[in-house]
């Protein structure tokens, strides 16, 4: 049974935040859309004719029947809530019931609509309606269209040609159309887009399961197998404070459309993916692309020290919030909202993160396929660059047993290669690890868990100082002072470097500039395993096994990615497994 459009009381009214809604072509799209959405479209069609000023929508939603019709572009009219407490409970995109209306008043505006659920017999026909400024429809007619709707949107601000002329050039305003049908479609994965420039089709997204198959579709340099998926239910908390309206939790929650929270994860690994701007750092609550710069900023937060210098990690985040948490009523847009329990939110989210981040077997699942693997290295085992000692099978720490309790994946060191790259096996394929940089990663964490400066028995002396280096070394915690001419003693080191043979030529370096941040790193790269050096076959299980429990096992603090991973399933390709062989012979 289809919602009544009905006009909102005054007190409902008083209390929506007033403003203009429609400023630019891209803001009727993005109103008729989400009106669309509101409806149930599963299909939705957009034609622009930019230089005429005309938008046409397209949908396959519940559609309207004539009395709807009517009354959908008076002022303040809508079938998304109807009293103060409906403010409290908003599910929808929609509520505030100006779009039509505003629509009304700067255009042309005709709607064609056709009930997909009619009551009766006499409403399963489609209507056309022509409405004057006042949202009044003035013209009515049946019309031949299946069920959804139409709405014709022509000689948008026609009458006010000094807003036109003020207006963003065309590009700038495709653009902007551009981004609010990628972010909304992140939102409804399910829907199928199409966005014609006149005659001409320019934005085509397919429907997916999740955002996880929607993002590679507009973003070129983003794979699929470059995105790591997560969706977890959120245990609910009860609400310290309720408002006046609501005396009773379990009621007002039954109440509700939602009735879990939950957190939804697409996030671009940092050894695969990342941008020079932050722009697809996006957070969405109830289906919406809205700004919290707080949750933004956990997010770079939670991924610092993963992606290169200058680089900015993609990730989207989706939250499913209870209503009575969210206040829409900040900005006209509804682009910005305030929210409550942020804390708690910024705590989810760096939660989820982290586990994105893990070689988690419950991320990364098990296929049993090594035993092929296995094969092909004791083929080329005996010709190849490597050195391996099979007589050490299990390592003495039953590392194996600990990883599974952990939930990591199996990983498995079976040789050295070049003195640089531990060569592992995992139960998908084989993966190279870089030595220096996995134990720089495993050093960094430790720095950043604990950055101790102890005092040194010996002073350290130091040539050649410069006073921007001696204060530099201060901010660090790290005391100099004057030993002689151009010489001064570092009284005091970081606890890593204080037994090193090259502990002078650390602080020298430590000097040159940097904040906290880029001292750990420095230190972590100097104290790091180097390259060349020969390791055990325990030394590298044990390496491996302390790599796997760092926070992200992906990239080491510069940004550079740790390992190389080599499936099964890309070696089955190569040696052409699938082959028959008697075909292969030509039989």
């Amino acid at each position: 049974m289809q919602s009544k459009i009905q006009t909102l009381p005054k007190e409902v009214v008083n209390l929506i935040a007033a403003g203009e809604v429609i400023d630019s072509l891209a803001a009727v799209v993005r109103e008729l859309v989400e009106n669309s959405l509101d409806a149930g479209a599963t299909r939705i069609i957009i034609s622009i004719f930019s230089e005429q000023w005309r938008i046409q929508i397209s949908d396959n939603g519940m559609g309207m029947n004539l009395v709807n019709l009517k009354q959908a572009a008076n002022p303040h009219s809508t079938s998304k809530i109807t009293n103060l407490k409906d403010l409290t409970k908003i599910t929808s995109l929609g509520f505030r019931g100006e779009a039509l209306h505003s629509l009304a008043n700067l255009s042309n505006l005709e709607i064609l609509s056709r009930p997909k659920l009619p009551i009766s017999e006499k409403e399963n026909e489609g209507w056309r309606v022509l409405y004057n400024q006042q949202g009044k429809a003035i013209k009515t007619e049946r019309v031949a269209i299946a069920p959804g709707t139409i709405v014709k949107v022509s000689n948008l601000f026609g009458k006010w040609p000094v807003r036109r002329h003020a207006m963003p050039s065309p590009g700038q305003q495709m653009r902007g159309i551009q981004l609010i049908i990628q972010q909304i479609s992140l939102c409804y994965p399910d829907v199928t887009w199409q966005v014609w420039q006149g005659s001409k089709l320019w934005i085509q997204i397919s429907p997916g399961a999740t955002a996880k198959q929607i993002l590679p579709q507009f973003l070129s340099t983003v794979r699929l197998n470059d995105l790591q998926y997560i969706q977890q239910e959120i245990d609910e908390e009860e609400p310290k404070e309720l408002n006046a309206e609501i005396s009773n939790f379990s009621e007002y929650k039954d109440s509700q459309i939602l009735d879990r929270q939950s957190l939804e994860l697409v996030l671009g690994l940092p050894d695969r993916c990342h941008r020079r701007r932050p722009d697809w750092v996006k957070v969405a609550i109830n289906n919406r692309v809205v700004k919290v710069p707080e949750l933004e900023q956990t997010i770079i937060s939670s991924l610092a020290r993963t992606c290169p210098r200058d680089r900015y990690p993609v990730c989207f985040i989706h939250l499913q919030i209870f209503p009575y948490q969210i206040n829409w009523n900040r900005h006209p847009a509804k682009t910005e909202i305030y929210l409550d329990n942020l804390k708690f939110w910024q705590q989810q989210i760096n939660l989820t993160i982290g586990k994105a981040l893990q070689f988690s077997s419950q991320i990364m699942p098990e296929f049993p396929l090594s035993e092929r693997v296995e094969k092909i290295l004791k083929v080329s085992e005996n010709t190849g660059n490597y050195q391996s000692r099979r007589v050490l099978e299990n390592s003495p720490d039953n590392s194996e047993q600990e990883n599974q309790e952990l939930g990591l994946i199996e990983l498995k060191a079976i040789a050295q290669l070049h003195k640089t790259y531990i060569l592992a096996e995992h139960p998908n394929g084989i993966w190279l690890i870089e030595q220096h940089i996995a134990h720089e990663r495993i050093l960094y964490e430790k720095l950043c868990d604990a950055w101790q400066i102890i005092y040194l028995e010996t002073p350290i002396i130091l040539h050649h100082l410069s006073s921007v280096q001696i204060e530099q070394l201060q901010r660090l915690n790290i005391e100099v002072e004057i030993f002689g001419d151009f010489l001064w003693a570092a009284r005091t080191a970081p606890a890593m470097l204080a037994k090193r043979n090259d502990c002078a030529d650390a602080l020298i370096e430590l000097s040159k500039g940097g904040d906290l941040e880029s001292a750990k790193v420095a230190t972590a790269c100097r104290s790091a395993i180097r390259n060349g050096t020969a390791l055990s076959l325990p030394q590298m299980q044990s390496l491996l096994n302390k790599w796997q429990l760092t926070r992200n096992p992906r990239t080491c603090p510069h940004g550079r990615p740790i390992y190389l991973s080599l499936e099964e399933s890309a070696l089955a390709r190569f040696f052409r497994r699938n082959w028959v062989i008697g075909k292969s012979h030509g039989i």
